[in-house]
């Protein structure tokens, strides 16, 4: 983590303030005091000074449990206000058609509500064999690609909490068990994109990735669903994969992610 560079015009306490934020907000967890001093090369008074401000104002929070710190509910107010300006749903438009275009297949954008996937809009494929359109449709986020790829960057105690009355299998192929659908999030974070393999819809296959804000927030996904006679394995590896990763990449920095 480097430290921003003075300039003739910056307040430097400011710029020490937002480099925490910046540091915790790339950081998995939590970190001490001491950690924080040593990333940024710091002193511990310094930085004691800088969290209790932060703290007072909400953006970084102290966990009395483990003495350490974390980003706070403030931060996550203004990347949800900075969205809602930006206007996912026109942001998105651009590159739903780009990937429709590479890969005639219908593509969606859609949004988690609490255990739920919401489908926000779509651009439809030009083949007269299509999946029905999704447009406001809400299902269970673990068993769509789309879902499984924004729920795989929530903790296991989120998980457990969604879903603590357990899952309902939709298909034959829909992911029942939680502790299952725990490691298959850890792959889907690991490989960066999910697959729903006939677990919402039989005869239906589905390909999605996250998009990210510029905290790095999770704050939608990217999908691209077509028959199963359309999405074989080697398509879905050699094709749809790359497009739909590289999709949700630029949404992401559109979004001000890194």
């Amino acid at each position: 983590m480097m430290k921003r560079e003075k300039s003739e015009y910056a307040v430097q306490a400011v710029n020490n303030a937002i480099d925490i934020l910046d540091l915790l907000g790339d950081t998995e967890g939590e970190l001490s005091m001491s950690e924080i001093g040593a990333k940024l090369s710091l002193t511990r008074s310094n930085v004691n000074k800088l969290l209790a401000t932060l703290e007072g104002f909400g953006y970084v929070e102290y966990n009395r449990y483990t003495g350490n710190f974390r980003l706070g509910v403030k931060t996550f107010q203004i990347s949800q206000a900075y969205i809602k300006k930006l206007n996912l749903i026109e942001i998105s438009v651009q590159i739903l058609t780009l990937v429709k275009e590479k890969l005639n297949e219908s593509v969606y954008i859609s949004v988690l509500r609490d255990g739920n996937v919401v489908y926000l809009n779509m651009v439809e494929t030009d083949h007269a064999v299509r999946v029905l359109p999704r447009i406001g449709n809400v299902g269970p986020a673990y068993a769509t690609a789309t879902g499984k790829a924004q729920l795989a960057y929530k903790s296991n105690e989120e998980i457990e909490r969604l879903y603590k009355e357990g899952l309902t299998k939709v298909t034959d192929n829909t992911i029942a068990d939680v502790d299952e659908l725990e490691e298959e999030l850890e792959k889907v974070k690991e490989q960066g994109y999910a697959v729903d393999d006939e677990e919402y819809e039989m005869g239906v296959r589905c390909v999605g990735a996250p998009i990210f804000d510029f905290m790095n927030n999770v704050i939608a996904g990217i999908s691209v669903s077509a028959p199963l006679e359309r999405l074989s394995d080697e398509r879905i590896k050699k094709e749809v994969i790359p497009v739909i990763v590289d999709a949700a990449e630029k949404l992401s920095g559109k979004f001000g992610s890194k």
